[in-house]
């Protein structure tokens, strides 16, 4: 899979040089001034095909394994809600309040593997939020209570509770069978820039 996506992004490089070399040919456009205006925007291209490439491969190494997901270094969180802002570094949360009520995270650079599978909701609704830029999130829900996720990706892959979508700007918005009359229901919010979003 790694190697179909690396090709794919070298034959999109080739199809942008050959534009590039066309302009110039035909006097519409001059090369050197569109590298000269638009390097940054390279530059931030060929950054992100790297931290790609790097997340793919961590990726295939993992796989959907949930025991491999979650790292020895998990940090453990009995408090009733979780607030977490992190800016750099990956972020493993395993939440086994007995009351949780939800919480919020922050994520700049860096994955989000939080496992609430340990945890007890109180009755009624409780709210969990989600925000990254850069990183893949991977949320294993709990267990014995109604589950709804609205989880959004810009650059990535959404894959939720067993639905799947892939390519630019993809959603989901999916709830579990018994969410409508479950005494104790969570809702997930999860947003994220660059990175694969994953709920289970």
């Amino acid at each position: 899979m790694g190697t179909r996506n690396n090709t794919s992004i070298g034959g999109l490089i080739l199809v942008g040089l050959g534009i590039l070399f066309l302009l110039d040919t035909l006097d519409i456009a001059h090369f050197g001034e569109i590298v000269s205006t638009w390097w940054p925007l390279i530059l931030i291209l060929v950054g992100f095909n790297i931290l790609m490439r790097q997340k793919q491969e961590k990726r295939e190494k993992i796989g959907d394994i949930v025991e491999n997901v979650f790292s020895d270094s998990t940090h453990d969180v009995n408090s009733n809600s979780i607030n977490y802002s992190n800016v750099f570094g990956d972020l493993d949360v395993k939440v086994t309040s007995p009351e949780f009520r939800g919480g919020f995270i922050s994520t700049t650079f860096g994955d989000s593997h939080i496992d609430l599978s340990g945890a007890t909701l109180v009755d009624g609704e409780s709210l969990l939020r989600m925000d990254g830029v850069f990183g893949d999130v991977h949320v294993l829900a709990p267990k014995n209570c109604g589950i709804m996720v609205t989880a959004k990706t810009v650059f990535g892959d959404v894959s939720v509770m067993g639905s799947r979508k892939s390519g630019f700007a993809q959603e989901i918005v999916q709830k579990s069978p018994d969410y409508d009359s479950a005494t104790k229901k969570l809702k997930i919010y999860m947003n994220q820039v660059f990175g694969d979003v994953k709920v289970w």
